[in-house]
């Protein structure tokens, strides 16, 4: 019996059969839980806002300025490829003759629109689809035997303070309204219609010349809305 007194009475832990037990245990799990939930709440918020930022970033490859130029990956491009004309008046044209001569004439059972035309943008660049909400008519889709000279051209034109902007380029159908004509470049995506901030067209005329365009016309039709006609060669059927 003595050894059975000398043992300690042990510890009495609570259990759920005692008064309060039950509410202590819950409270202590609800703010595990609620821990836990707030947690997770943070991480997926992290996660999520760099699934937005890396889809945003993919959208502004897509549509964003992808053709602009940077002038340290092209530097070529940020010089003429030829001397500037020493005049470049209203109704003249280089070179001299017929642009079909010269650009070559459409043919439209050899045009692939999938594989001939591109987007084009660039920030510098006004467009008139842009700003134009009736528009049915894309002015970033060019041929893509376009995009050298325009590209230069942009450049030039920056580099003489003006502001390029682009009235018409592609057009798919026939208008007789347009000013381009049935058998216009413009429906290959292979003319652009352009005019200048800052710019007079005779200036613009010289630097698109010296851009590369294969014919530079200096429009002024009788009706008004005078601007520069430009025009490149078909490229080989990739």
């Amino acid at each position: 019996m003595a050894i059975i007194e000398s043992i300690k009475e042990s510890v009495k832990v609570d259990d759920f059969a005692e008064p309060g037990a039950f509410n202590k245990w819950m409270t202590g799990a609800i703010a595990v839980a609620a821990l836990f939930c707030v947690a997770s709440l943070f991480f997926l918020i992290s996660v999520e806002g760099c699934r937005k930022g890396l889809s945003a970033k993919n959208n502004d490859a897509q549509t964003g300025p992808t053709n602009q130029l940077a002038a340290a990956d092209a530097p070529e491009l940020l010089k003429p490829v030829r001397p500037a004309p020493a005049t470049f008046p209203a109704n003249s044209n280089l070179p001299a003759g017929r642009e079909s001569l010269t650009s070559g004439a459409i043919d439209l059972k050899r045009f692939d629109p999938k594989k001939e035309l591109i987007r084009f943008h660039d920030s510098r660049v006004w467009f008139a689809s842009d700003h134009d909400k009736g528009a049915t008519e894309n002015t970033h889709l060019i041929h893509r035997a376009i995009e050298i000279p325009l590209k230069r051209l942009v450049n030039l034109v920056e580099q003489k303070g003006g502001k390029l902007k682009i009235q018409a380029a592609y057009r798919a159908r026939y208008n007789p309204e347009t000013t381009h004509l049935e058998n216009s470049l413009h429906r290959e995506g292979r003319a652009l219609r352009m005019t200048s901030d800052n710019l007079d067209l005779s200036e613009l005329g010289k630097l698109a010349w010296q851009a590369g365009f294969d014919y530079v016309l200096y429009e002024v039709p009788a009706n008004g809305g005078a601007h520069l006609h430009c025009s490149v060669k078909r490229l080989p059927t990739k």
